[in-house]
């Protein structure tokens, strides 16, 4: 995220039958989603700024091109208000939302809860999804996802984690869950942060394939981080990371 701008590059792709396994999700009551391909990726921005009091899109459109959708935090310093979501919709633009109420992750059922709760006041329409922030050195546990993912349950949005899945607690925790009880991540979306394309030219016209690092275990990664803005090359840009999401998961934003 724009607010943490360095993270460990890495490599590694799972493969394509690895990602065929994952079967619907009719266990947990929510809808299937296939996985991301290349092709007709949209491209967007997330920022921890509020995009309508810091004048962001109109400097995005500027410096880097138009982004389709913002990626926002639900939960966080500076989290999203119904006035700033207005803004951004009436800028014809999706939401990307974003969860993230602390690094302690101590009960994955409170902090679902919570956004969940936060997404209601805000009337954010169901079947929209919500990402869970991972960062590297967070203490994220097989329980943890498993907890955050059943508290989605009957609630008609959609569990989602950001996520590296190179470095990190994230990709064991995850991947455990999904030999051992594959049910219990069933209609989760991943969101990836690698790898990171450093240095890379970070306008629209420039972007890359969409090919992003996933868990080595049946996923659904739906969008990329490809780049962040500490990882800019020099010169004055706007405070964003730049992403990609496959068209095909443009219904799980905000719109």
């Amino acid at each position: 995220m724009a607010h943490r701008f360095v993270r460990m590059a890495g490599v590694a792709l799972a493969s394509a039958a690895l990602l065929n396994a994952l079967s619907a999700h009719a266990s947990i009551g929510m809808p299937q989603h296939p996985a991301a391909t290349s092709g007709g990726a949209w491209w967007g921005i997330d920022t921890v700024d509020n995009v309508e009091t810091g004048n962001v899109i109109a400097q995005t459109k500027t410096d880097l091109g138009a982004p389709q959708f913002v990626g926002r935090y639900l939960i966080y310093s500076s989290e999203l208000s119904g006035t700033e979501a207005q803004y951004i919709h009436q800028q014809n633009l999706s939401i990307l939302l974003i969860d993230d109420p602390n690094r302690a992750f101590t009960s994955g059922a409170t902090d679902a809860q919570q956004a969940l709760a936060q997404a209601a006041s805000l009337r954010v329409p169901q079947g929209v999804a919500i990402f869970r922030d991972v960062e590297t050195s967070d203490p994220i546990t097989s329980t943890y996802i498993a907890a955050y993912v059943a508290a989605f349950t009957g609630s008609g949005y959609i569990p989602g984690f950001y996520e590296n899945p190179i470095n990190g607690a994230f990709s064991d925790a995850y991947c455990s869950l999904v030999s051992s009880d594959p049910a219990s991540v069933r209609g989760a979306l991943l969101y990836s942060s690698e790898p990171e394309q450093t240095g890379a030219n970070p306008r629209r016209s420039a972007r890359p394939h969409f090919a992003p690092n996933v868990p080595g275990c049946a996923n659904h990664t739906a969008a990329w981080q490809y780049l962040e803005r500490g990882l800019f090359p020099t010169g004055t840009w706007p405070n964003v990371d730049v992403d990609e999401l496959p068209a095909r998961f443009s219904k799980d934003l905000w719109s």
